[in-house]
């Protein structure tokens, strides 16, 4: 009975004497000041257009590379870059069919610098928000193509590709959780931007024939050479966190 009398005095004296652990102790599953992360971003843009009717999608996902400045304050660098083609065909007439196929194009490469602010590094939950600026150029393209039957003896074609400068400013909101030891972090953002859109050169082809280096005005004549553009987007992300040390 003394000896395990003496026990619980122990025990006790040592419980007695700590802290709270989520005030003092600090998880080893967590990035902190120096760590460097590799961030992956399944977006909504992959997921609306991977398996949409009509349209062929390739694409790279969001790739962050992520340096935490200070156990709350992040540097990140993303680059992202997708090429789009759809199509749709349509029918009109009767004895002198006309095949209407239209075709729309679009490629993007944009690069996003951005900041982040962790908010308490004392949760295995990680709650955060930022800041980027979207940068980037691409293509767009739109072509009308009409193919009659041998009665209607009709080929006509029309189009136009026009390339873009891209430039603005977003913000956003994530959540990640640690997966087990660090380095693995699963998350979500949401992020809303606005994007300036200047148009800057222009082919236009009809009936095969070609013009290059023209206004993007005449090329495009339903869209302004410049526009400013509203924009969301959700991310599904995956972080894997390392140290040069």
């Amino acid at each position: 009975m003394a000896l395990s009398l003496g026990m619980v005095t122990v025990a006790d004296a040592q419980i007695s004497t700590g802290e709270t652990s989520s005030k003092v102790i600090r998880t080893g599953n967590r990035a902190q000041a120096g760590n460097f992360g590799l961030y992956l971003g399944a977006t909504s843009e992959i997921f609306k257009n991977i398996g949409a009717s009509g349209t062929k999608f390739s694409a790279i996902p969001l790739i962050n590379l992520k340096y935490m400045k200070t156990d709350q304050l992040e540097y990140r660098l993303g680059f992202e870059w997708y090429d789009k083609y759809t199509s749709e065909n349509t029918f009109s007439g009767d004895d002198d069919a006309v095949k209407h196929s239209s075709t729309t194009n679009e490629s993007k490469f944009m690069f996003y610098p951005g900041i982040a602010y962790h908010f308490s590094p004392k949760n295995l939950l990680d709650v955060y928000v930022g800041a980027e600026v979207p940068i980037g150029f691409g293509t767009e393209g739109q072509h009308e193509y009409y193919e009659g039957n041998e009665d209607a003896e009709l080929d006509y074609s029309e189009g136009h590709t026009a390339k873009v400068f891209r430039m603005g400013a977003g913000a956003f909101i994530g959540l990640q959780a640690y997966i087990a030891n660090l380095p693995i972090a699963l998350g979500v953002e949401y992020g809303i931007s606005t994007l300036y859109n200047h148009y800057y050169q222009g082919t236009f082809e009809k009936d095969n024939y070609y013009l290059s280096n023209i206004d993007p005005n005449s090329v495009s004549p339903q869209r302004s050479a410049t526009k400013w553009k509203l924009g969301n987007q959700v991310r599904v992300t995956l972080s894997y966190y390392f140290s040069l040390k």
